[in-house]
């Protein structure tokens, strides 16, 4: 740790740390825009939305690290940094609602599956512009009132994301169990690897819904050790999100969520031949 004369940071901006974040997104983004388009899973935009955030908020660091009193550089540093995870978790809970589909598996949901899609964009969307406001006015504003506010504003949105996602998990958790005891065609034969492809989404949950935003919380708080240490930041969240990316980089579930027809059609059929089945 080292003082700076400006009262952006508590630290000295490393710039090591931020060019080795730099790498690691513009080659984790590169792979996944790769990915998207060969395969043309298009939800999975908002994992290269959010490489691309977390990418510019570095690059953004590095401009800190040679003037730390350049207000600009820490507002877009601030709020995309803020930006990159939320973004992640569009396409984490869009697969999540696919995959349930691709394995026939939508009765096991407690959350509707025909909900999904709008109630999680609608609420990741809310939850992130307000998020971007929040971290706006950190940002710019020099007032001990708005400052106030938006510390906050931040604070009650970290707790309502962590909410949410932790929802979403228990949703697939509940989903888990039940297609265990009930295996359907999908999960015997064509998606026989579920339960390993499966794993993404506790991951991503537990480093971005639950790791990641206590952290910031912690932070929030005031924690004296994450404020004015500059390395927390890269351990338990910038360097956390290149291990979700690098997860879904390398298993991409968005391309077997595609290959198997949605599960609609399928339970129908299945429920005409049990019902032919026990006549004969």
């Amino acid at each position: 740790m080292a003082s700076t004369s400006c009262s952006l940071y508590d630290y000295s901006p490393s710039l090591p740390l931020a060019v080795i974040a730099v790498v690691l997104f513009s080659a984790l983004g590169a792979v996944l825009c790769f990915r998207m388009t060969q395969t043309k899973t298009w939800s999975s935009l908002f994992f290269v939305l959010g490489a691309i955030a977390q990418l510019s908020g570095y690059v953004a660091r590095i401009f800190s690290t040679q003037n730390v009193c350049n207000r600009g550089a820490y507002g877009v540093q601030s709020v995309l940094l803020l930006l990159g995870p939320t973004l992640i978790m569009f396409s984490v809970n869009m697969t999540q609602t696919k995959f349930a589909r691709a394995l026939h598996a939508e009765r096991f949901c407690f959350i509707p599956i025909d909900w999904q899609p709008w109630l999680y964009m609608s609420i990741n969307t809310l939850l992130a512009i307000l998020q971007v406001i929040g971290g706006i006015m950190t940002a710019a504003s020099t007032s001990t009132t708005t400052l106030a506010t938006a510390s906050k504003m931040t604070i009650a949105i970290f707790i309502i994301q962590t909410a949410f996602w932790v929802l979403t998990l228990a949703d697939n958790i509940c989903m888990n169990i039940r297609l265990r005891r009930q295996p359907t065609e999908p999960s015997k034969s064509s998606l026989a690897n579920w339960k390993i492809w499966n794993q993404l989404f506790g991951l991503s949950t537990s480093i971005i819904g639950t790791g990641r935003n206590v952290m910031r919380l912690t932070m929030a708080g005031g924690v004296a050790f994450l404020v004015d240490y500059e390395w927390p930041c890269y351990a338990f969240d910038g360097y956390q999100m290149v291990v979700v990316l690098g997860a879904w980089a390398i298993f991409y579930l968005p391309e077997k969520c595609e290959a198997i027809p949605e599960g609609r059609d399928y339970r129908s059929l299945t429920g005409l031949e049990d019902i032919r089945s026990s006549s004969v």
